[in-house]
Parts: C-alpha cells; sequence; structure tokens
C-alpha cells in the first residue's frame, strides 16, 4: 500500500537559518539530490520525493512511498541523516535527537501534514488514522512490481 508523507516544517526566520537555506539551495542539485536519488533507488520503496521550499517560510518533504511508517521514517533516517540534519536546522527542533530512532519517527509524525480527503484504498496514517487521499495511476503496484514490468 502506498502512503504519503507531507512533512512540512516552519523555517526560523532568524538570518542565520536563512543563509543556511541558501547554502542548501546552492549544494542541493550537486550534492543533495544525488544523495537522496542513491538512497531512495537502494530502497525500492519509494515512488516519488521532492523538496520544496515555500516562501522561506516552510520547507517540505513529500513522497509517496510503500511499507510501514516507521521502516520508512528509520531507513530515511538511516540512510540521510546528515540531509535530515540540514533541513531540520532550519525549523525548531527543540529536543529532537535526530540519531534517535524513536525521536525521529515522532517527530515526522507530528511534522506530517494530512492531505485532504479520505484514502480509498483503506491506507491509514502514521497515528492509524484515515489517510487523506492519494491518487495511483497504478492501481496498487508496488516499485518492485513497477520495477520488474520494466525489466529493472
Amino acid at each position: 500500500m502506498t502512503h504519503a508523507l507531507n512533512l512540512t516544517l516552519p523555517i526560523k526566520q532568524d538570518a542565520e537559518t536563512l543563509a543556511k537555506l541558501r547554502n542548501l539551495e546552492a549544494s542541493f542539485t550537486e550534492k543533495v539530490q544525488p544523495a537522496i536519488a542513491a538512497a531512495l533507488k537502494q530502497s525500492r520503496i519509494v515512488h516519488f520525493a521532492r523538496v520544496v521550499v515555500i516562501e522561506d517560510k516552510y520547507i517540505q518533504v513529500i513522497t509517496e512511498y510503500e511499507g510501514t511508517h516507521q521502516e520508512y521514517t528509520e531507513f530515511f533516517r538511516r540512510a540521510l541523516t546528515p540531509i535530515f540534519a540540514a533541513i531540520f536546522s532550519l525549523a525548531d527542533t527543540t529536543g529532537l535527537d535526530i540519531n534517535d530512532p524513536n525521536a525521529f519517527f515522532e517527530f515526522s509524525k507530528n511534522h506530517n501534514a494530512r492531505s485532504l480527503g479520505t484514502a480509498t484504498d483503506g491506507s491509514t496514517d502514521i497515528s492509524g488514522n484515515p489517510s487523506g487521499w492519494l491518487f495511483s495511476a497504478y492501481d496498487g503496484m508496488t516499485v518492485a512490481d513497477i520495477l520488474a514490468k520494466l525489466g529493472k
């Protein structure tokens, strides 16, 4: 079953944080993007992923993935710790230890914005409630199913 992550963090508005944001943006294509792509290809559970900055006020990590929510957040935490540390440094993350799997999961759960509507496939969100709506043109096919059909 495919799930959506809409991790949404308000960006601190001090000069130091905005300078960190400019550095992240400047290095994203050459350094961050390839690291994320390599980890996600290796995972074989992520359909799509993107990082969005909205008017320097919010940063979002938006993905569509398979598997349990805890398994997914733990994969991301282990595979991309330095990248998440950079993203999380832009927001108020008081009390978050990125090296603590439970703290990372809880932080992700508490900052996952629910999509409008209700899932039509029985999918549940990180808290076990019905998920918001997520359209799929692939009728529930997994990444592995799709890659197999493509001969990859």
